[in-house]
């Protein structure tokens, strides 16, 4: 979807949101059947789809030896088969695992499926199938969408869904960034105390001259919380002691240098020989990410104080909820236009 049609989408969106008494609606849905008619037909219906044309109630759904289950909702785009399946309950209802284990298996059983929505009116959990271990929908939402609190990052996320733009294609694709990205954390930990890649670089650069299993083995259980700590607690004398000006780089300031590193990677425009050319530079107030190590060549900096975590791009600033790899995904697409425009003028 190119940039001008977005936003309009955006703002028309936004427009509509602003428009609508929600908090009437949800004041007078009391039940499931109230809940469809004041909050998710109307939310639907600002995402421009038509109930004759676009999506149908109660579809039916075999489920092995469970015939005639019916799918509250099953969005079809105008096709035989449902495309996206919509999961209701009431908007007094807290949304949990066994509302999303009754889509997933809806979805399991409808191959044609490839988008689970669960949702209590207020709130929209939005899930993709699990393309690599064929068991359903991934088990966390991609993309929430919270009818009372919600940014222009996420008007921008459910514009995807917009019926006058949607292509499902694209919104798998998002998805399986959103779901990379995510795996940081948990590939790090994985690298850090399971894999033995690291114990063997270890290994190397303590001088040893032939790994025994023995010797390794050694090694992976002296990696744990203490070592890891007190190396990176020589890590932030160093820079102490190396620097004059008292400015020390965070683990927080580096998490999300690499985590912007890998959002820029994995677009298409950006090629290896590109990623080379960006560094960052940490000053008094804040950290940059610049482009041939000029400040003027500025992609974004990262404001990070204790009761303040914000990226500042191309003049605009965001806030985050916190230093993660969800919260900075929100920015891709700004981060990756401040970065082409910086890489190539």
């Amino acid at each position: 979807m190119d940039s001008k049609k977005l936003k309009q989408i955006i703002n028309q969106l936004k427009k509509s949101f602003d428009n609508w008494d929600f908090n009437k609606a949800i004041n007078h849905s009391k039940d499931e059947t109230q809940t469809r008619d004041n909050l998710i037909h109307p939310f639907f219906n600002i995402l421009n789809y038509s109930k004759l044309d676009d999506y149908t109630h109660e579809y039916i759904s075999d489920m092995g030896d469970k015939k005639g289950r019916k799918v509250d909702i099953a969005i079809t785009l105008g096709k035989k088969e449902p495309l996206i399946l919509v999961e209701c309950k009431s908007a007094t209802a807290k949304l949990n695992d066994n509302h999303f284990r009754q889509l997933n298996e809806y979805c399991l059983y409808s191959p044609s499926a490839k988008v689970g929505i669960l949702t209590n009116g207020i709130i929209y959990n939005f899930y993709t199938v699990n393309s690599r271990e064929k068991k359903g929908l991934n088990t966390k939402p991609f993309f929430t969408f919270d009818l009372t609190n919600y940014d222009n990052s996420q008007l921008e996320m459910l514009a995807l869904f917009n019926r006058q733009s949607i292509e499902i294609s694209e919104i798998l694709q998002e998805a399986e960034d959103v779901y990379f990205l995510d795996n940081f954390d948990n590939a790090l930990f994985k690298t850090l105390v399971e894999t033995d890649e690291l114990v063997k670089l270890i290994f190397k650069n303590m001088g040893g001259l032939r790994s025994t299993e023995k010797a390794l083995s050694q090694i992976k259980g002296l990696v744990n919380s203490i070592s890891i700590k007190t190396a990176l607690d020589k890590i932030v004398q160093k820079e102490i002691s190396e620097s004059n000006s008292g400015i020390i780089t965070t683990v927080e300031e580096i998490k999300a240098y690499n985590v912007i590193k890998t959002i820029l990677a994995m677009s298409s425009k950006i090629k290896a020989a590109d990623l080379e050319r960006i560094s960052y530079r940490d000053l008094k107030n804040s950290f940059l990410i610049i482009v041939d190590d000029k400040q003027t060549k500025n992609i974004c900096s990262l404001v990070f104080k204790d009761k303040l975590k914000a990226i500042d791009i191309s003049g605009n600033r965001f806030e985050l909820d916190d230093v993660s790899v969800t919260s900075i995904t929100k920015l891709k697409k700004e981060l990756t236009e401040s970065a082409l425009s910086n890489l190539f003028s």
